[in-house]
């Protein structure tokens, strides 16, 4: 277009209805974040309905962990599909409202599941939906912005991941306590489908003219072969890989974690008799009496109580034994939730913004400042992670702020570094084969490889693992760090 410079150094100035179109899109971002955590928020009491997973069932926590990878291959196998639509010239604001559309209904109706391939099913049409939206606005905003400006507006956008995170957490928690049931908590995502009517009420943007001798619409083989060529994009795609590999499975875990190491049972009388009153058969309760001793006793034992003494019967009613048994002094499902969501919000917002304002302030400073801010984030986590997982809580909260601070700071300068090395012409294929790579080899596997360790060993176990991964992410974004000032003046057309 006229006007509109060359490769990818964006406008001079904002385009006309860019602050609009960022605001529109953090909303969005927003609820693509909610939607993803609903679950997480919810894994405690999945966990509990016999209905979706038997209790004596030997895989049970690999199928829970399951349930966020198949979201996750979907959104990683789609995500490459909708990004050459967008290098091909379709309608940026269309590929978006259908994506918003498709993933604010498969996600409430995750709350009609009677079963889990039902279940299943709906988590990977999220997947579908979550793919036609995050590459294609990705790519949009950079071209909407120069490039002095880049750096706080991905930060912006990026907000929606730690705070749309905590709203997950929190809103699910929250509304599937009150209900008590775990599906009424999907049901308010469909208020999604708002954002996405608005999105096929606007008119796309400029997009800028190709660099100097290159296709406006090249071949998808041709932006690979540029994208592999590219050094700060491969170290970036790695560093990011490793980190959402520790994000990803630890964020749908960590309720359940919590929730099994600190939740005490204990089978008295009352109990019993509260559980008749509920509508377990007093034969069947009955079978339980031997243990109504006041013991308390912790998450792998009462499962393990229930299991032997309810048999076939236990896929009925060990949710309402859970309930009904839990000692007044253990932390509820939905106060966990509300807790971990205002440390994530507060710790994810307070990282995004320092990310971005060190990448900002060094960048003409420090050699790959961005990606020197981000590394050293990464293996400042690492050893507060490791003790969060040691310390008694609630000490161990603040280890939990610690971690998610350092691991945040990448939110912002990693996409925006990813944006300044690419030309606007395969800029969507770049986030697209990103969004591919950090999943299909990060937090696709890590949930159910979790789930995985959970049940040969303990969560505890399989946490402590993820440790060395976060080392291994600071480390590549730091061996990017030399490459990144050139990479990106090639991109801007400089050199």
């Amino acid at each position: 277009m006229p006007g509109m410079p060359p490769g990818g150094a964006g406008p001079k100035t904002a385009v006309p209805g860019a602050t609009a179109a960022l605001a529109l899109l953090l909303g969005i971002n927003l609820f693509n974040y909610i939607d993803r955590q609903v679950l997480s928020a919810v894994l405690p009491r999945l966990q509990l309905d016999g209905t979706i997973i038997r209790p004596d069932d030997p895989d049970g926590q690999f199928k829970l962990g399951l349930l966020t990878s198949a979201f996750m291959v979907a959104y990683m196998v789609f995500a490459p599909l909708f990004g050459w639509l967008d290098s091909r010239g379709m309608r940026r604001w269309v590929i978006i409202g259908i994506g918003v559309s498709v993933w604010s209904l498969a996600s409430g109706s995750s709350g009609l599941a009677t079963g889990y391939a039902m279940l299943l099913a709906t988590r990977c049409l999220v997947g579908i939906g979550e793919a036609a939206y995050n590459p294609v606005a990705s790519a949009m905003l950079p071209d909407m912005y120069p490039i002095e400006k880049r750096g706080r507006v991905m930060a912006i956008f990026n907000m929606a991941i730690p705070v749309g995170s905590a709203l997950g957490f929190v809103v699910g928690g929250v509304v599937a306590g009150m209900a008590d049931d775990w599906r009424p908590a999907f049901w308010v995502t469909y208020s999604g489908l708002f954002l996405g009517l608005i999105c096929f009420l606007r008119s796309d943007p400029p997009r800028p003219a190709p660099p100097p001798g290159e296709s406006a619409t090249p071949g998808y083989k041709a932006a690979l072969r540029t994208l592999i060529r590219n050094r700060s994009f491969v170290l970036c795609c790695a560093g990011m890989t490793a980190v959402t590999f520790v994000l990803g499975g630890v964020a749908a875990w960590v309720p359940t974690y919590i929730f099994q190491r600190e939740a005490r049972f204990a089978l008295t009388a009352e109990v019993l008799a509260k559980l008749e009153a509920d509508g377990m058969p007093a034969a069947l309760a009955a079978n339980l009496r031997p243990d109504a001793d006041g013991q308390t006793r912790r998450f792998p034992e009462m499962k393990s109580l229930i299991v032997s003494r309810l048999g076939a019967d236990a896929a009925l009613y060990a949710d309402k034994v859970y309930t009904a048994a839990v000692t007044a002094e253990s932390p509820s499902v939905g106060g966990l939730n509300v807790t971990f969501g205002g440390i994530l919000v507060v710790g994810g917002l307070m990282a995004t913004a320092a990310g971005a304002w060190l990448g900002e302030r060094l960048r003409t400073k420090v050699r790959g400042a961005y990606f020197v801010v981000i590394g050293a984030g990464a293996l400042f986590a690492t050893p507060c992670f490791v003790v969060m997982l040691y310390a008694p809580f609630p000490l161990a909260w603040v280890f939990i702020f610690l971690t998610i601070f350092g691991l945040f700071l990448h939110t912002g300068p990693a996409f925006t570094a990813i944006a300044n090395v690419t030309g606007s012409n395969i800029r969507a294929t770049a986030f697209a084969l990103n969004i591919f790579i950090i999943h299909a080899l990060g937090d696709m596997i890590s949930p159910s490889l979790i789930g995985f360790v959970a049940d040969r060993s303990s969560l505890h176990f399989a946490f402590l693992l993820m440790s060395g991964v976060i080392v291994l992410g600071g480390v590549l974004w730091l061996a990017g760090a030399p490459f990144l000032d050139a990479d990106t003046r090639h991109a801007e057309g400089a050199e």
